[in-house]
């Protein structure tokens, strides 16, 4: 009579009814949620006063202007978190940040007498290293005042200067015969997290197939179990199982992980709305004349529609079913291994010993996955997305830019047919290991009476 069903009720109820799953399964959506919200709030809360001091040697950037607080193209503009005060020289800011402790930085601008224009700018720090706000501020505002001299000197308007600066040339990468652009940055992002994904799955499920296995073997259970069901049989039911345990987490994953990011939302409606409108409108507009930057940074967002229409030619009517081929059947392949690796060990020490060999072949694909974005039809991407071990990985990186359909056909067979090959050699490793550790067991117990 055939145990499997059996043997995967008896792996799943077992691994779902343990605290640990369901403690596994609650704290990652909730862990994810706040790794989610906490930069937003980190991000908008109130940054404390930070005072800084400008010693500006070439005169460029207001230093021989004595109006502190004149607002100009020339000049550092301070902000509600942010004040910048001048100083006569580099050797008095450094007294007076000694001598005043509400002082934090000294930008110091030098100039040297084979420069025009300064090209060295540093932030000195006394005690704690500013924040990553400040830091960005000073980079900004020395860019603005310099581009703004310098459409000065050379009689530059903001208009001339953003089309100079803002007008680029797209390469488009086509394929002749259709005429259909390849998007690659998109489909290279694509491709390495579906590789990733599938990476990431065969390890997680099949590590906990071959720590089922050794928990059984370290508990004797096993002994009570072989007598009832065949090794074979107790295999497949616990690989299928504990791939039914790990859909079942996953999804409880994706569910709750959207709950908690809308809820933590809702509960924050203003805050958030807060963080969307810090995203669409830069500050910068309030720091003096930066119709021009701004600008250029609207040049920058033309990218989002190619990177949407990229999205959009990718033909996911061939992803998705290609996707779960793999997954299912790449995990079902490195799990019998997984198995039949755990099979043979009998404390940790073994078990890293033994899953090592299972897990070269995948390995050796993420290592190999720079050159094989560089070319993804070149002759290893090839190979490595046809070979059995290595497909499952190296075929979803390849898979958005187009793969030739006897290829694809050629690693789905290979890949089914390597499948009951590896089955019967890992039942055959798992059926003889678990026979052989029933016997030690046994002759054990016989010498201990």
């Amino acid at each position: 009579m055939n145990n499997i069903p059996l043997v995967i009720r008896r792996e799943y109820s077992t691994r779902v009814r343990k605290k640990s799953f369901w403690i596994l399964t609650i704290m990652v959506p909730i862990m994810l949620a706040f790794v989610y919200a906490i930069p937003i709030y980190m991000a908008l809360r109130p940054m404390e006063k930070t005072v800084i001091l400008v010693a500006d040697e070439s005169g460029l950037f207001g230093g021989f202007d004595r109006d502190d607080t004149k607002r100009s193209d020339s000049h550092f503009a301070s902000s509600d978190e942010i004040e910048y005060r001048y100083a006569a020289d580099f050797d008095y800011a450094r007294r007076t940040m000694d001598a005043d402790d509400d002082v934090s930085a000294i930008v110091f601008i030098r100039s040297r007498a084979s420069e025009a224009i300064p090209t060295d700018a540093c932030l000195y720090y006394k005690r704690d290293l500013p924040p990553m706000q400040v830091r960005s501020d000073v980079d900004r505002q020395l860019q603005r005042i310099l581009r703004n001299r310098l459409l000065q000197a050379h009689g530059i308007s903001d208009d001339e200067y953003a089309m100079i600066t803002g007008t680029k040339i797209n390469l488009r990468t086509q394929d002749l015969e259709t005429g259909r652009e390849t998007f690659t940055e998109v489909k290279t992002v694509l491709g390495i997290v579906l590789a990733l994904l599938i990476y990431m799955a065969i390890f997680l499920f099949g590590s906990q197939v071959m720590r089922g296995v050794v928990e059984e073997k370290s508990s004797r259970i096993v002994e009570v179990i072989v007598c009832s069901v065949k090794p074979f049989h107790l295999m497949m039911g616990k690989v299928i199982g504990i791939a039914l345990v790990g859909l079942t987490q996953f999804m409880l994953w994706v569910l709750l992980t959207g709950i908690a990011v809308v809820g933590i939302q809702l509960s924050n409606n203003d805050l958030f709305g807060v963080a969307t409108q810090k995203h669409n409108i830069t500050e910068l507009a309030t720091k003096g004349d930066d119709a021009a930057i701004q600008m250029q940074q609207a040049a920058d967002m033309a990218d989002l529609p190619q990177i949407v229409e990229g999205i959009a030619s990718i033909d996911f009517g061939v992803i998705v079913p290609v996707f779960f081929f793999f997954f299912v059947f790449g995990y079902l392949l490195y799990a019998t291994l997984f198995a039949a690796a755990g099979a043979m060990s009998d404390t940790d020490t073994d078990t890293s010993l033994f899953s090592l060999p299972v897990t070269i072949p995948l390995l050796a694909v993420i290592l190999l996955l720079p050159t094989m974005i560089d070319s993804p039809s070149g002759t290893l991407s090839q190979v490595l997305s046809i070979v059995p071990f290595t497909s499952p990985v190296a075929m979803m990186l390849r898979v958005p830019f187009g793969v030739p359909l006897w290829q694809l056909w050629l690693s789905m067979a290979l890949l089914v047919a390597t499948f009951p090959l590896c089955t019967w050699l890992a039942a055959k490793i798992y059926r003889t290991s678990i026979l052989r550790f029933n016997i030690l067991a046994k002759f054990r117990l016989k010498k201990s009476m």
